[in-house]
């Protein structure tokens, strides 16, 4: 028996994923060639390994997030080139007709450096090597020339540590320390970005009565470590500037404290640290402290007993 045409089409119709974002629809985005205002000497160094190597970084951590397509550094060339010569024909305030990149991101690293924190008496002495790194970026809108977001971004990082004590001597450093602070810069930036376009979102909460968990968050181990602290907030009435019109954004009622216990590729699982349970659609924001996303293997600093000296 043959099967009627319109029930067959409606029947694959039905079978289609519905509000799913194919890869021909994600934001294309455009990482321009990252500068180095530090220890730059000349302008042959202002081009420098750090730059590159941090440009690198970042183009394949926004990569790994999943939710964008990055343009190849040859062909972003080629549309910088067509939009300056769109914006040089074209009448003031004309907008961009370029289709083929949406946001462009603008960098320069504006801090690299190491410093030494030393404790020492007459038979006993520590020592700890902190790396810094720090670079400001904006997020442009390619059609209109609008900067969209602008952030600066600093990390520190224990690189090496030392101690004596009676003739004896131990110390430990990174293999690398420049490349493993340059990735955490990199992770945040992408962090960033990636907040601005696309919001960390509670997907579901699963019930985990021995961990307090699970909150399900919409972003992997590409924006995500295990120990990174989020607060869970719900948007309520929009903010207008009266004076400007300016939407300045919504009131936020925080919802509680989560904590990431796993780091998957697509998403990551969370524990209640304090307040209530979240729920689906929440917002989450990175909760950042002195050294970044990922420092979860910080001491915590016992509390101190009696009065504050």
């Amino acid at each position: 028996m043959r099967l009627n045409l319109s029930l067959f089409y409606l029947i694959v119709f039905l079978l289609i994923p519905i509000g799913k974002i194919s890869s021909a629809d994600l934001p294309v985005i455009g990482i321009t060639e990252i500068t180095s205002g530090v220890d730059v000497r000349n302008y042959r160094e202002y081009k420098n390994s750090k730059a590159g190597n941090f440009q690198t970084m970042l183009e394949t951590q926004m990569v790994k997030v999943g939710r964008f397509k990055i343009m190849e550094r040859n062909r972003l060339d080629e549309v910088l080139g067509e939009q300056g010569l769109q914006g040089e024909f074209s009448d003031a305030g004309t907008a961009m007709n370029i289709g083929a990149i949406d946001y462009l991101v603008y960098g320069s690293i504006t801090k690299f450096g190491t410093k030494k924190k030393e404790i020492s008496t007459k038979s006993f002495a520590t020592v700890k090597v902190i790396a810094e790194f720090g670079i400001d970026l904006k997020v442009v809108d390619a059609t209109t020339g609008e900067i969209r977001r602008a952030e600066t971004i600093d990390v520190s990082l224990e690189t090496g540590s030392g101690m004596a004590t009676n003739g004896i001597q131990t110390g430990d450093t990174l293999a690398d320390p420049l490349a493993d602070v340059q990735r955490r810069a990199a992770k945040q930036v992408a962090a960033a970005i990636s907040e601005s376009i696309f919001p960390i979102e509670v997907i579901t909460f699963r019930e985990d009565t021995n961990q307090s968990c699970c909150a399900y968050l919409n972003y992997g181990s590409a924006l995500l470590s295990v120990g990174d602290k989020l607060k869970v907030v719900v948007l309520g009435e929009s903010l207008i500037d009266e004076t400007t019109g300016l939407d300045l954004g919504s009131t936020e009622k925080t919802i509680g404290i989560v904590q990431v216990t796993e780091a998957l590729d697509k998403f990551s699982k969370a524990k209640v640290v304090s307040g209530e349970t979240p729920g689906k659609g929440q917002i989450a924001r990175i909760l950042k402290d002195k050294t970044g996303i990922g420092s979860n293997n910080v001491q915590q600093q016992r509390q101190k007993i009696g009065r504050k000296i």
